[in-house]
């Protein structure tokens, strides 16, 4: 699957829904991605799974090899090669790089390592997720002009691959 096809299908199940639902976007995204990276052999963790000492909930893990959680949602920090924030359609301001940004500083506190990861984000948008101003891993599959408008696609899925295959 290429990263332009997780947007298409992310927009479709959202669309295919009927009404607005943001929980319901987050939740299918996460599946995709999910279902996306186990088609790589990359593992993945549940939906919504924590990290012990880390009072935030991970969008997902990608677990140490053999590694399982315990509960079905609770990682120790040496399980966890990654923890991911998923988004569907980027940021939503500095509120939301600010959360971000203190999520990444518990989870580098258990000394471990985190990536921001969006499905599409708007084009030169000032609060737009990015390495520069969040201080760690983004990958965004694609860029948008207005919502729901026509994808330039980025090479980022690939590079996420690559950095989720290093990190195990």
């Amino acid at each position: 699957m290429s990263g332009e096809e997780l947007v298409t299908a992310a927009r479709s199940a959202s669309n295919d829904f009927g009404v607005k639902c943001s929980k319901f976007s987050g939740a299918v995204t996460v599946e995709l991605l999910k279902r996306a990276l186990e088609e790589e052999g990359i593992p993945t963790s549940a939906r919504d799974v924590f990290v012990r000492g880390v009072p935030v909930e991970i969008d997902l893990v990608i677990p140490r090899r053999g590694e399982k959680p315990s509960l079905g949602l609770v990682y120790e920090p040496r399980q966890v090669a990654v923890a991911l924030e998923i988004k569907k359609t980027g940021s939503f301001g500095e509120q939301t790089l600010q959360t971000v940004r203190n999520n990444f500083t518990l989870l580098s506190e258990r000394k471990v390592t985190y990536a921001y990861v969006t499905l599409e984000e708007r084009k030169n948008y000032r609060w737009a997720a990015s390495e520069k101003n969040l201080g760690f891993r983004c990958f965004t599959f694609a860029w948008h002009k207005a919502t729901h408008g026509p994808l330039e696609t980025t090479e980022d899925w690939a590079s996420l691959v690559k950095f989720l295959r290093e990190c195990l």
